[in-house]
């Protein structure tokens, strides 16, 4: 049942798009606030991120034990229609190559701040760097809308597609909790590096692999690095082209189709898993 659920969800995100109607995390914020007003837990943010996590998880994991299954599809469709990232893919990269191509740097980093790159350290006209970041940015946003939350929900069903989309919201809610940061990166350790293997299968296998075994037992990168080192292996990126403008607007575009082809790659797996489990 896992893949039809994968494949409804899959559909429901095709058709709502942005507007997905489970995309509200009002209920998660409520409980958050609840559990903040005990002094206990707000005086120790280990604790307060385990109770705010583990409780809504622990009960989804409780109610899907024990239902039967076709409830158990309706709510397994529901959960991961909700973990699945919100918003478009790479809105503002559109707006970014223009910028770049007009050399509005100050617009530039703007759209790239939007795309969620860390622009603070960068040195101005740095356009280089910039390119990266960006691309760093993009590489992330596909990963954790999609691909993050496919791997936890294959492991552990909707609990564990939900307590990936839950872990995102409280680290981008709280970026300073060092606890949170790290508990998001142990999470994201090994399915950004499955991903990154399956890069080598739909993209450039040579240029992805050698990237990949740079990164394979890291403890230093953080998620959104390996996926860009990856990312430029797959796609055949080389210094010189990673230095031009024309890169961004190539590559992104290039980017979106990869992930396309991952994700049916992803699909197409799971299905050969489940005939040869029959």
């Amino acid at each position: 049942m896992y893949l039809i659920v994968i494949l409804l969800a899959l559909a429901g995100l095709q058709f709502w798009g942005a507007s997905n109607p489970l995309h509200r995390d009002t209920a998660f914020h409520a409980w958050w606030s609840l559990v903040d007003r005990v002094q206990a837990f707000t005086a120790q943010s280990w604790l307060r991120l385990l109770v705010v996590l583990l409780v809504p998880v622990a009960v989804v994991a409780a109610v899907a034990a024990v239902l039967p299954g076709i409830l158990w599809l309706v709510l397994a469709t529901a959960v991961l229609l909700y973990a699945l990232g919100r918003g478009e893919f790479a809105p503002e990269t559109t707006a970014y190559t223009l910028a770049c191509n007009d050399g509005a740097w100050e617009v530039a980093l703007v759209k790239a701040q939007k795309q969620g790159a860390e622009i603070r350290d960068l040195a101005a006209g740095d356009w280089p760097a910039l390119h990266q970041r960006m691309l760093e940015a993009t590489a992330y946003q596909g990963f954790e809308r999609l691909f993050a939350v496919l791997f936890w929900f294959l492991f552990f069903g909707p609990a564990g597609a939900l307590l990936y989309r839950l872990s995102f919201l409280y680290r981008q809610a709280d970026p300073a909790d060092t606890r949170a940061r790290h508990w998001l990166w142990v999470l994201e350790w090994m399915p950004v590096r499955l991903l990154g293997v399956s890069f080598a299968v739909t993209g450039n296998f040579v240029g992805c692999i050698n990237h990949w075994k740079r990164h394979l037992v890291s403890t230093a990168s953080s998620s959104a690095a390996v996926l860009r080192e990856t990312v430029l292996g797959a796609l055949s990126v080389d210094d010189e082209l990673m230095h031009s403008c024309d890169c961004t607007q190539r590559e992104i575009t290039a980017l979106k189709r990869l992930y396309t082809r991952t994700l049916w790659f992803w699909v197409t797996c799971v299905a050969l898993w489940i005939l040869l489990q029959a």
